[in-house]
Order: structure tokens, then C-alpha cells, then sequence
């Protein structure tokens, strides 16, 4: 790996974090410069949005949870960046929700944007039944 394809990696990191970030504060604002105008966000229950969708189904949700990603992995080939990560949706009445994603980006003018996100349900991690 070369020191500009770190550099390039600790970047995306930080990007695809902050996406979360911003979408569970509610700062639709900055999350929508983040998104290519045709970004498309393909839910873990198999509804497909596109950009305008999915910011405005966010909205509602702005106080009621977090999303947290972890262990974010970035894999760089040329002007497209593939994360993945594990994502965590903890609801304010107590609901947690398990979840990964792969998230695609494509570098336009040197600016990241992401362009598609498909989030699953990840089972072995939450916790077993009692």
C-alpha cells in the first residue's frame, strides 16, 4: 500500500463515519453534499431510495437513535472506494438494531461522494435470546 493510498483510506474512513454522524444529528445539509446525485440507499428490508428518499425518511427519525458504525474497513481501486462496516441503530425506547454495510464511493474533482449503500441485517452480532 502505498502512503497516498493510506492517506486516501484514513480519509474515506473518516467520511464514511461522519456520514452516520450527520444523518443521526440531522444535518441533511452536509450528509446531502456527502451524496452523489445518484446515490441509491438499499435498506436491510429490501426498499431501494434514491437520495432525496432517503434524506427525507431520516428526518422523522432525528432524536429517536443513533447510528453508530464500527470496524470500518476501506478498499481503494482507483476513483471508487468500497467501506464496509458493522452499523449499530440504538433507539431511544431501548430498540438496538445489528446491522452491516457496504458503502461505494467515487471520487469526482478529487471530492469522495458516496453513491450506494446496502445495509443487511448482521444476526451474529446481536446478542442470543434469553
Amino acid at each position: 500500500m502505498t502512503d497516498n493510498n493510506a492517506a486516501i483510506q484514513a480519509r474515506l474512513q473518516q467520511l464514511d463515519s461522519s456520514i452516520d454522524s450527520l444523518a443521526s444529528k440531522g444535518d441533511f445539509e452536509a450528509l446531502g453534499a456527502l451524496l452523489a446525485d445518484d446515490f441509491r440507499y438499499n435498506h436491510s428490508t429490501g426498499l431501494s431510495q434514491n437520495k432525496r428518499e432517503w434524506l427525507d425518511g431520516l428526518k422523522p427519525l432525528v432524536g429517536r437513535r443513533q447510528r453508530i458504525p464500527s470496524s470500518i474497513q476501506v478498499e481503494v481501486h482507483g476513483d471508487v472506494a468500497v467501506a464496509m462496516a458493522d452499523l449499530d441503530i440504538v433507539w431511544t425506547d431501548g430498540r438496538h438494531n445489528y446491522d452491516r454495510y457496504v458503502r461505494i464511493y467515487r471520487s469526482v474533482g478529487g471530492n469522495w461522494l458516496a453513491i450506494s449503500q446496502r445495509t443487511l441485517p448482521a444476526h451474529d452480532r446481536a446478542p442470543a435470546a434469553t
